[in-house]
Formats: structure tokens, C-alpha cells, sequence
């Protein structure tokens, strides 16, 4: 299975406003009005699950159900194969269907413990997240269109292994710390993409990308 990628950043790449800031202040820092912020829930709405990297649980504690209307469900999921979450991360908090992709040297107490909060864990590596298995292990659960909010490290590990269908991005009207976290963090050879769509809002941009390989 192929992911797709939405994300939100500044017109220099990056998603916060300091290094280690957390990414859903700058909206609130530029005002952003309700109707982008809308916009921005209702492509989540589209899939049928939405995963984020271990860092950014570790630095935003998003709760990744704040799109899902009233009486709808929400289906969220993460990588953490060290146990570094905290036990009271609001990704742990039994409100939706939770999945964590772990591998079979994750630390045994965190696997209680994840199995002791209703948390699904996706074994998909021996020592090191295969994250072909680990999509393929989602689909195999039902969960076929599957969208990642990132953080950047994970973007990058995606589009470098040939996992990305489609960028779903928000062009936020800032530059940035260039300190900060980018959109696709870390080495990687250049990657062609092609614009399928570009709508403005505002001062904000929605622009869908395609990967060539797609």
C-alpha cells in the first residue's frame, strides 16, 4: 500500500515556528481562519486512517481526532519502536482506534502496557520499522486509504522509499525559522512531482502533488 501525505508549512518548508516548536501553533500564530482550518479536516475525513511519527506525538501530543464530526469515529496510528511515548500522551486516551507500529524487539512492558490501554500494536520489522510491512499491515486490517501528517523525517523516509501517492499541502502565508523542522527532514535525492490541483483561500494555498512514480 501507498501513503498519502498532508501536511501544512511555511512557503520556506517548515513546520514550526522555532526549532522544536509545536507545528499546530503557527496557525495560531498567523490567525488562521476557521474555514481553512476546516478545509484542512475535511481532506483527513477522506481516509480511512491517519498516522503521524513518533517526534511529532513527542512534540505536538496530537490527539488526531479533532477533525472527526459528532458521532463519527476516528482512526489514528503511530510508529514507536522504543517505547518512547508516554504513557499519557493523548494518542493513548481510548478515544479512537489507536494502532502503533512496533517491531519484535520493542521492549516488552511498553507492549503490555499498550495492550492494557486497547492500543493495537503492528509488529512490521525485526529491529527497524518496515514501513512497506507496516502498510501493508494496516490494509490487511481494513484500513486501505491511509493519509501521514508527518512529521518531516517520516515524510522523507516515505517519498525516499517510493511509499507516496499523493501531497496534500497546505502553503501557509509565512517564512520560518529555517532552524525548524522542514516538510521533508533529512538526505534524499531529488524527487519529481507534478501539481494536480491549486486552490487559494485567503492568503493559503491548497496544492495536491503527485509523485512520478504514482
Amino acid at each position: 500500500m501507498r501513503f498519502d501525505l498532508l501536511s501544512a508549512s511555511a512557503v520556506n518548508g517548515a513546520l514550526a515556528a522555532v526549532p522544536g516548536g509545536v507545528s499546530t501553533a503557527v496557525q495560531a500564530l498567523l490567525e488562521t481562519p476557521q474555514a481553512v482550518v476546516e478545509r484542512f479536516y475535511e481532506l483527513r475525513r477522506r481516509y480511512d486512517a491517519v498516522v503521524v511519527g513518533t517526534g511529532t506525538v513527542l512534540v505536538d501530543d496530537p490527539s488526531l481526532t479533532s477533525h472527526v464530526p459528532a458521532g463519527g469515529a476516528a482512526v489514528r496510528a503511530t510508529l514507536d519502536r522504543r517505547g518512547r511515548i508516554p504513557p499519557g500522551a493523548r494518542i493513548f486516551d481510548g478515544s479512537a482506534r489507536t494502532l502503533v507500529g512496533v517491531v519484535a524487539a520493542t521492549p516488552r512492558p511498553y507492549l503490555d502496557f499498550l495492550a492494557a490501554r486497547g492500543v493495537e500494536p503492528v509488529v512490521c520489522g525485526e529491529r527497524r520499522i518496515d514501513l512497506a510491512a507496516f502498510g501493508a499491515a494496516l490494509a490487511a486490517r481494513g484500513l486501505r486509504r491511509v493519509v501521514v501528517e508527518g512529521g518531516g523525517r517520516l515524510n522523507r523516509a516515505l517519498l525516499r522509499q517510493g511509499l507516496v501517492d499523493r501531497i496534500h499541502l497546505l502553503l501557509l502565508p509565512a517564512a520560518l525559522d529555517a532552524r525548524a523542522a522542514n516538510l521533508f527532514a533529512g538526505a534524499g535525492t531529488p524527487v519529481r512531482l507534478h501539481l494536480e490541483t491549486c486552490d487559494r483561500l485567503g492568503d493559503y494555498l491548497f496544492l495536491v502533488y503527485r509523485t512520478a512514480s504514482s
